[in-house]
C-alpha cells in the first residue's frame, strides 16, 4: 500500500433505500455508539464460496516489499507467524518487491539471497500451519510502461513457479498488487492471461490471486477479465472512504492531510479541511457532503463500505468467482473509536459476504501485531477478533 497515489471520488449519494436501511438523523450529530449499533445492512444476495485456507489473514508488510530489505524500518520474523497463528488466523500474505532484486535484462535472473529470504517465509508459515500468499508487490515501473517490462514480468513469474512448484496449495500467488495508471484494465487483462500461462505451465492446480485494475478498487472490478479456472480468484482492497483512511499519510498528497475525520460522519462539528483539499474539486466535494449530510448519506460513513461491497458480490456472482480482500485498515492518525468502527465493519462485510480477508499490517501507521511487545495494537485487536 505504501508510496501509492490514489484518487478518492465523490461518492453518490443516491440510495437504495429498499436495501441499505440506516437509523435516519439531523446533520452535524454524531453517531452515538447505540445509533451505530442499529445500522441494518443490506442483505447480501449471493454469498461467495470459500476458499480454504485463506478466509482469515494478515499482510506482513513493509519489509520484503521496501525498496531494500529494512528500507521503512520494519523485519519481519519467526515471531510475526507465530503471532498471526496464536490469533487464530490462517495466512499470511506476503508482499514482495522482486522487481527490485531481479536482472534487467533477459533471462530477469531473480537475486539467489532474495529468493532464499522469500523461502524462508514460507518455511515460517508452513512452520506455523498457516497458508502464505506470495504477492509481486510494488512493480511501480510496470505500471508507467506495461509494455516495455511486460517480458520482464513474465520472466519473475517464470522464475516464482519453478521454483515453487513442488510447495503445497497452502502456498498460493499473487500475480500483480494493485494495478494502476498506464496498465489500465485492457492491457491489465492481457498481461494477467499470459501470466496464468506462465504459472500453470508449473503449477497447474496451484491457487492465483489477481487484483482488478486502480489499486485493486471494487469499482473496477467488473473490467477484470479471468479464465474460468476455479483456482484464479479476484481480489480488491478496501480503503475508502481514502480520506477517513489515508488522512494525514506522510506518503500521500497535501489534498490527504486533512486530521480529525471520523468514522462515521458527519462531525460533532464542521471540518475545516486543509488548503490544498478546498482547492482539490473531488475532495472539496467529498468534505462539502461530510460536514452536512446525515449518517445514511455520508460518504465516510457505511453506505461507502456497502456499496463497494456491493460491486465486488456483483462480480462474484456474474462470473461465479470467489472473492479475496486482500488489504484493508485504517491509519492510526484517526482516532481509535472510528478505527475500530470502520476495520470492524469492513471486516464482517467480507466475512458476510463469503470473502476471505487479510489486514494491512505495514508495522508502522497500519501496525496491527506489536511484535515486539508481544501483543497486538488493541483497536485492531478489537476490530478483528471481537
Amino acid at each position: 500500500m505504501r508510496y501509492r497515489l490514489l484518487f478518492a471520488f465523490a461518492l453518490p449519494v443516491l440510495l437504495d433505500c429498499g436495501q441499505i436501511l440506516i437509523p435516519r438523523r439531523p446533520a452535524g450529530i454524531a453517531a452515538s455508539g447505540r445509533e451505530w449499533s442499529r445500522v441494518e445492512r443490506p442483505p447480501v444476495t449471493a454469498k461467495a464460496e470459500p476458499i480454504p485456507g485463506f478466509m482469515r489473514g494478515i499482510n506482513l508488510g513493509n519489509d520484503l516489499d521496501a525498496p531494500y530489505e529494512g528500507a521503512w524500518g520494519v523485519s519481519r520474523g519467526k515471531r510475526d507467524f507465530e503471532m498471526a497463528a496464536a490469533a487464530g488466523l490462517d495466512h499470511v500474505r506476503l508482499p514482495v518487491r522482486f522487481s527490485a532484486h531481479a536482472g534487467r535484462n533477459a533471462p530477469y535472473t531473480i537475486d539467489p539471497q532474495f529468493f532464499a529470504r522469500v523461502d524462508r517465509a514460507i518455511e515460517q508459515a508452513l512452520l506455523h500451519r498457516l497458508s502464505i500468499i506470495v504477492d509481486l508487490h510494488h512493480y511501480e515501473e510496470i505500471m508507467k510502461e506495461p509494455e516495455r517490462h511486460g517480458a520482464r514480468f513474465l520472466g519473475i513469474w517464470s522464475q516464482i513457479a519453478e521454483r515453487y512448484k513442488q510447495q503445497p496449495p497452502s502456498v498460493a500467488f499473487e500475480l500483480l498488487n494493485e494495478p494502476s495508471a498506464a496498465l489500465d484494465s485492457s492491457k491489465l487483462n492481457a498481461l494477467m492471461s499470459r501470466a496464468i500461462d506462465v504459472v500453470r505451465a508449473r503449477n497447474p492446480t496451484r491457487l492465483v490471486f489477481v487484483d482488478c485494475y486502480f489499486w485493486a478498487n471494487a469499482e473496477y472490478l467488473h473490467q477484470l477479465v479471468l479464465p474460468a479456472d476455479r483456482e484464479v480468484v479476484p481480489s480488491f482492497h478496501m480503503y475508502q472512504p481514502i480520506l477517513f483512511t489515508h488522512q494525514g499519510a506522510d506518503w500521500m498528497s497535501a489534498e490527504f492531510q486533512t486530521r480529525g475525520v471520523v468514522f462515521p460522519g458527519p462531525p460533532p462539528a464542521p471540518l475545516q479541511p486543509v488548503v490544498a483539499a478546498q482547492h482539490t474539486a473531488w475532495a472539496k466535494t467529498w468534505f462539502e457532503n461530510y460536514n452536512k449530510l446525515p449518517l445514511e448519506q455520508n460518504p465516510s460513513g457505511p453506505v461507502t463500505v456497502f456499496l463497494h461491497f456491493d460491486k465486488a458480490e456483483q462480480y462474484a456472482a456474474r462470473t461465479h468467482k470467489r472473492m479475496y480482500l486482500g488489504e484493508f485498515g485504517a491509519i492510526d492518525n484517526a482516532d481509535a473509536p472510528s478505527r475500530i468502527r470502520y476495520i470492524k465493519l469492513v471486516r464482517e462485510e467480507a466475512e458476510r459476504h463469503g470473502f476471505g480477508w487479510a489486514y494491512w499490517d505495514d508495522g508502522g501507521k497500519n501496525k496491527g501485531m506489536d511484535v515486539a511487545a508481544g501483543k497486538w495494537v488493541p483497536e485492531i485487536e478489537a476490530a478483528l477478533f471481537n
